[in-house]
């Protein structure tokens, strides 16, 4: 089915991408949704909201701690734990979006999930553990991720688990897209998600038929 009669849109990207943005703006753009969900929580968001500012602080000042020792630091790896601090990006493009067009956006992601990740970000940001993430070399972050999902799209080499908490955030998702499609009977979702959840093994999905893109699929011409 053409994309563009298709009720339900499962978009895949690399989360925290420094290019995702124009990406998924034009994408936005052509498909007209007129509901966005996204995978992120509301846990989530207003944590970063209301400590990433502090957070960044943190980093900020390890970092010029470890350039005066001579330290050489990873930008790249760098750029993905401030990235990991931040409002994702697609959340803002998601967001301008659905301010412009007037219509609604839910963040979707299990609240559970999001704070017993963010309960260890005060390890994360110390200063001995970003000695051991930023002064390293090897492939990491993004660009790790843009590695697995090349493997996996265009070679059907799958390098990533999918896990039982992955298995219950998609059923979480899944129910409430379900849920927003039964309430708005007739307009298109988009849901804007990482690559992974595009590989649904149990089959989470199928009943509301998606059409799954991931974003830098090289046969998709916007």
């Amino acid at each position: 089915m053409p994309l563009h009669q298709n009720r339900f849109i499962m978009l895949g990207l690399i989360h925290r991408e420094r290019e995702v943005a124009p990406l998924l703006s034009r994408c936005m753009e052509v498909w007209e949704p007129a509901i966005v969900t996204l995978e992120l929580s509301p846990y989530g968001c207003a944590f970063r909201k209301s400590k990433g500012f502090e957070l960044k602080e943190r980093v900020h000042r390890a970092v010029e701690e470890l350039r005066a020792q001579g330290r050489h630091i990873d930008g790249r790896a760098l750029d993905d734990v401030l990235a990991y601090i931040d409002l994702p990006p697609e959340l803002m493009v998601a967001a301008d979006f659905a301010e412009r067009r007037g219509i609604p956006l839910h963040l979707i992601d299990v609240d559970l999930h999001s704070r017993s990740r963010l309960r260890h970000i005060d390890k994360l940001v110390s200063r001995e553990n970003l000695s051991h993430l930023l002064c390293g070399a090897d492939l990491r972050g993004a660009d790790q991720e843009k590695a697995l999902a090349r493997l996996f799209f265009r070679g059907g080499v799958k390098l990533f688990p999918y896990t039982e908490e992955m298995a219950a955030r998609d059923t979480h998702m899944r129910d409430t897209i379900a849920g927003l499609m039964k309430l708005h009977h007739g307009p298109r979702l988009l849901h804007i998600c990482g690559w992974q959840h595009l590989a649904d093994p149990r089959s989470l999905y199928a009943s509301l038929n998606p059409t799954k893109v991931f974003i830098h699929d090289e046969t998709l011409r916007l």
